[in-house]
């Protein structure tokens, strides 16, 4: 993975830095990975929300709900970092919005 091909957003949480790199593809996130200091548990659920955002539509919205949903399923467990801060991130590197 070559991250300078990739759009990048950065997000200071209350739990710490989110960055995260993209790829769009006809309003869809095609590639995601995420980076930063923040602590979650379990540890591995960062690759389940990467998973579930491929193939989401690039928007606030359906990006928020594709987290939080993951969030639920996993019992994630990530203090001061929530789904928005996630989505934050994401929508800085998609657009600034």
């Amino acid at each position: 993975m070559v991250l300078e091909e990739y759009r990048k957003g950065i997000h200071k949480s209350k739990g710490g830095v989110i960055r995260s790199f993209l790829k769009v593809d006809g309003g869809t996130i095609t590639d995601i990975t995420f980076s930063g200091d923040f602590f979650m548990y379990p540890e591995d659920a960062i690759d389940s929300i990467e998973e579930r955002l491929k193939g989401t539509a690039a928007n606030t919205d359906a990006v928020l709900l594709a987290v939080e949903q993951v969030y639920e399923s996993e019992h994630i467990q990530s203090p001061g970092t929530t789904p928005g801060d996630f989505t934050l991130s994401i929508m800085q590197a998609i657009g600034g919005e």
